[in-house]
């Protein structure tokens, strides 16, 4: 009996050996079968960034990674924008007649709703690259969002001044740029740009997914922020019956209701462009 029983068990040890041996092997030459990695979670490795003009189509293409902070997704993107849309892009910016302003908000309500209608219908190629992440990962109204905006605050900032840069700025730095701001076009192809840069991109994108986006400026601090109308437990205000997050842009990591402490007086912001205009 004692025999038998160790038999036993000496034939349960080898075949359990061989199961192991065999479900390894199947590891090694499956390995995607067997990943259980978080389809979100998109390392930087696997998603580098790269720019290839081609100047036989005329266009270039942008491949991009970035990160949503939140929940720390990576998320990877390819797009194209012509030559030929860029370039019309930059003739209408130093082109445009502000006329009859009658304040701050007013005079950048006119330039940047000039920059909405000229970009808005040209800008297929990086939305169908962004909706196809929201479908692949099943994103929600809120998370479609945050990917949006994390997609601009990821390209490095740089000033674009009316003026010739003077060597002193704290960022790189592009002159005698009509307007002192790049296009939405023309930002997608340089793939730099300050802040009413971003928050007209930005009010491009949400626009025409279907958001009821805000560019808000303030003379007192220089800047131009997003306020968009999504969930936010953090700073936000009333406009038109709706609740509006602020929205910084120029930097990783803001998400929806954080005010920057240094900018945080809300009697300072004011709707310089909404989403009816």
């Amino acid at each position: 009996m004692r025999f038998k029983g160790l038999g036993k068990f000496l034939l349960f040890m080898v075949g359990l050996l061989f199961f192991l041996i065999n479900l390894w092997v199947d590891m090694e030459e499956h390995p995607d079968d067997n990943d259980n990695t978080d389809v979100n979670t998109v390392t930087q490795v696997e998603c580098e960034e790269w720019s290839l003009p081609d100047s036989v189509n005329l266009r270039i293409t942008n491949g991009r990674s970035w990160i949503e902070y939140l929940n720390n997704n990576g998320f990877c993107s390819q797009y194209s924008v012509s030559y030929e849309d860029v370039d019309g892009a930059t003739w209408t910016r130093e082109n445009i007649a502000v006329t009859d302003w009658t304040d701050h908000n007013n005079y950048w309500g006119q330039v940047y709703r000039v920059l909405y209608e000229d970009s808005k219908d040209h800008l297929q190629s990086v939305q169908d690259s962004l909706l196809m992440i929201k479908d692949q990962r099943n994103l929600d109204r809120d998370e479609f969002a945050r990917m949006v905006v994390a997609f601009v605050q990821d390209i490095p900032y740089e000033y674009v001044i009316g003026e010739s840069c003077t060597g002193q700025e704290t960022a790189p730095c592009n002159g005698n740029v009509q307007y002192g701001i790049y296009s939405p076009l023309e930002f997608l192809s340089a793939m730099h740009g300050d802040c009413d840069t971003r928050t007209v991109l930005l009010y491009t994108l949400l626009k025409n997914f279907g958001y009821e986006p805000l560019i808000i400026n303030s003379t007192e601090y220089g800047h131009s922020m997003l306020a968009l109308d999504v969930t936010s437990s953090g700073d936000d205000f009333e406009y038109k019956g709706k609740r509006y997050a602020y929205w910084e842009t120029t930097n990783v990591g803001w998400l929806a209701g954080m005010l920057p402490p240094d900018m945080n007086n809300k009697d300072y912001w004011s709707v310089s462009l909404d989403y009816e205009f």
